[in-house]
C-alpha cells in the first residue's frame, strides 16, 4: 500500500519544503525545544528529529533541551541523553540558544508554552521553525510553521514530513523507537486521536525499521513505582469529585498532597486517563498546584471542547478532546473559577430541562412523566437547537464573517483588536452596545454599563467572550439563546429563544 506524503500533512504560511531544507542545510547550531512538563510526545518528537538531523545536517552541532528536564519515564529512549534541563542546564541551555542558527520548536504551538526558556528564546536573532499538531499555532513565533491539527501528534507529523523531505532512509530504528513511542502515548495506544489511515501506515512503516512495539508499550506503561500507585489510589479515592449533572469530573492536587507521598508532577502523567474510564463522566479536569503556578489537564470523550474551555478559562489550549493550561492564580482561585465554568456547562443542561412542554413542537403526551417526560423535551429541545445553530451558520455565511467559536456556541469576530491587556476574570471592565436579534431587527441601542467579567453579566454568552478580548477592542458577538437569556426572555425587549447579535466595545 503506498500513501502520497504530500496530502498527509497540511503546510501554512506559505512556505515550500526547498525552504526547509535551505534553513536546516545553512544552520551550524541548532536548538531542538519542547513544551514545559514534557509528554512522550514531546520527547519523542525531540529525540526522533534529534536523530534525523544527524542524517541530514552532519555538519551541524545539536542541542536538545526541555523546559523541566526529561521525565524519567522516558530517559530510556534513544537520544535522552543529550536533552539539556531548562531548571538543572540553564547556562548550557542559555549559551546554547544565543549561538543558534536555527531553532526548531516541537508539539509546542506558541513559545509561551516554553517556561523559563521562553525569555531566551523569543530573544534569539535566528530562523525559527515550528513543527506541532495542535489547534491555532502561534504563527507570529516562528518564520515557518508545519502544523496539522487532525493529525495524530507531532511525532507522526515529523515522520512524514522528513520522510516526504529527506525519503525513508533517516528513520533508522532509534529514530522510528522515538516517534512510535510519542504516536502511542498521543493516542492512548491507537484509542483516540486516530481518525487517519495515516497513523496506522506510519506505525506500520516504523514497526519495518526494526523497532519492538510490545517492547516499547511495555516501557511506556510500566513505570510505577509503590509510592506513585500509592498516590494513584489516594487521588482516586480521596481527592476526586463527579458533578452528575453536567457529568464532570474534578480531582484537586495541593503541592503537600505530592509532598506526603513524595511523587513529582511528572509522575501524575497517566492519572486524568484513569479519571476518564468512570462510565458516565464526559470531561476530566485535574487541577494539581506547582511551584508558583497552578497547572490545569482537560479530557473529554465525544461533546466538550477542552481546547476551546482551556483557552477560555486560562490562554491555555490543546486538542478538542486533550488540553492544558497553566493558572497564575492560587489553587482555590484556579479551582473557584474551574468550578464557575462547570456551573455555566449545569446551566445550559438545566435550561434544556425546564422548558414546558408548550414551548416546543413535540407531539402531544398528556400521560408521560418521569424519564420519559424528559427525553421528550431534551429530543425536541436538541431540534430547536440544531436549527438555531444552522440560523447561526446562515448568517455568518451570508456575511462573509470568519468567527470563532466558543463553549456553548457563542461567536466573535473581533472588529478592531484593542490595544489594553486581555481581560481576566474578575476584571471590572466597562462595556458599550447595542444589539439585535438575528432577523435583523433592532432590540437595544447605546446601552452602556460596568461589569464584571466571568460573572454572567450581561449574559454567559458575552461574559465568555470577554474573557478572549482585550481592553480597547470592538467585537460581534452572536449569541444563541440558550447562552443569552433563553426561553423566559428578559422581560422587556428581548423575546423567548431569541438568538442576539451584540456590536460590542469594550475599555
Amino acid at each position: 500500500m503506498t500513501i502520497e506524503t504530500k496530502r498527509t500533512i497540511t503546510v501554512v504560511d506559505g512556505w515550500d519544503a526547498k525552504t526547509f531544507v535551505r534553513l536546516v542545510g545553512e544552520a551550524r547550531q541548532i536548538v531542538l525545544v519542547a513544551h514545559t512538563n514534557a509528554d512522550g510526545d514531546a520527547v519523542g518528537s525531540v529525540t526522533g528529529m534529534f536523530g534525523i538531523l544527524r542524517h541530514v545536517a552532519p555538519h551541524a552541532v545539536l542541542h536538545a533541551m526541555l523546559p523541566d528536564g526529561l521525565p524519567d519515564d522516558y530517559d530510556w529512549l534513544p537520544g535522552s541523553e543529550f536533552i539539556l534541563s531548562g531548571r538543572s542546564d540553564m547556562d548550557a541551555c542559555r549559551s546554547a540558544i544565543a549561538n543558534a542558527d536555527l531553532i526548531i520548536g516541537l508539539d509546542i504551538a506558541g513559545l509561551n508554552r516554553t517556561g523559563t526558556l521562553e525569555p531566551l528564546l523569543r530573544d534569539a536573532h535566528c530562523g525559527k521553525i515550528l513543527i506541532d499538531h495542535h489547534e491555532a499555532p502561534r504563527r507570529e513565533d516562528f518564520d515557518v510553521v508545519v502544523s496539522d491539527p487532525g493529525i495524530s501528534s507531532t511525532c507522526e507529523l515529523v515522520y512524514w514530513l522528513c520522510r516526504m523531505l529527506w525519503g525513508c532512509e533517516v528513520i533508522d530504528r532509534d529514530v522510528a523507537t522515538s516517534l512510535y513511542t510519542g504516536l502511542c502515548t498521543d493516542t492512548g495506544t491507537f484509542s483516540y486521536s486516530n481518525r487517519r489511515a495515516s497513523l496506522y501506515i506510519a506505525a506500520a512503516e516504523m514497526t519495518e525499521r526494526g523497532i519492538d512495539p510490545m517492547a516499547i508499550n511495555q516501557r511506556i506503561k510500566n513505570v510505577f513505582t509503590p509510592a506513585r500507585l500509592q498516590f494513584f489510589g489516594y487521588a482516586i479515592s480521596q481527592l476526586l469529585t463527579v458533578d452528575t449533572t453536567s457529568h464532570t469530573a474534578l480531582m484537586v492536587i495541593a503541592k503537600e498532597d505530592m509532598e506526603r507521598y513524595g511523587v513529582t508532577s511528572h509522575e501524575l502523567t497517566g492519572l486524568i486517563n484513569e479519571v476518564m474510564r468512570l462510565r458516565d463522566t464526559e470531561c476530566a479536569i485535574l487541577i494539581r498546584e506547582e511551584e508558583g503556578q497552578v497547572r490545569l489537564s482537560l479530557r473529554s470523550k465525544t461533546t466538550t471542547d477542552v481546547n476551546r474551555l482551556a483557552q477560555e478559562l486560562f490562554d491555555g489550549g490543546g486538542h478538542e478532546r486533550a488540553a492544558g493550561a497553566t493558572s497564575h492564580l492560587s489553587l482555590q482561585a484556579t479551582v473557584e473559577r474551574v468550578k464557575e465554568a462547570i456551573k455555566k456547562m449545569t446551566l445550559a443542561i438545566v435550561l434544556l430541562l425546564a422548558v414546558s412542554c408548550g414551548d416546543v413542537p413535540v407531539v402531544e403526551l398528556p400521560t408521560t412523566e418521569g424519564d420519559a417526560l424528559k427525553e421528550n423535551r431534551m429530543g425536541a429541545n436538541r431540534l430547536l437547537a440544531e436549527g438555531e445553530e444552522t440560523q447561526i451558520a446562515s448568517y455568518i455565511a451570508r456575511r462573509g464573517w470568519t468567527t470563532t467559536t466558543l463553549m456553548g456556541g457563542t461567536r466573535v469576530m473581533v472588529t478592531e483588536e484593542g490595544q489594553g491587556a486581555k481581560i481576566d476574570y474578575d476584571d471590572t471592565v466597562h462595556i458599550s452596545y447595542s444589539i439585535a436579534a438575528i432577523d435583523g431587527s433592532t432590540v437595544y441601542t447605546a446601552v452602556s454599563e460596568h461589569v464584571v467579567a466571568g460573572r454572567h453579566k450581561p449574559c454567559a454568552g458575552v461574559d465568555a467572550a470577554l474573557l478572549t478580548l482585550r481592553r480597547g477592542s470592538k467585537a460581534k458577538i452572536i449569541v444563541p439563546s440558550l447562552q443569552a437569556f433563553g426561553v423566559p426572555g428578559d422581560g422587556d425587549r428581548i423575546g423567548s429563544r431569541m438568538t442576539l447579535i451584540y456590536d460590542l466595545t469594550v475599555k
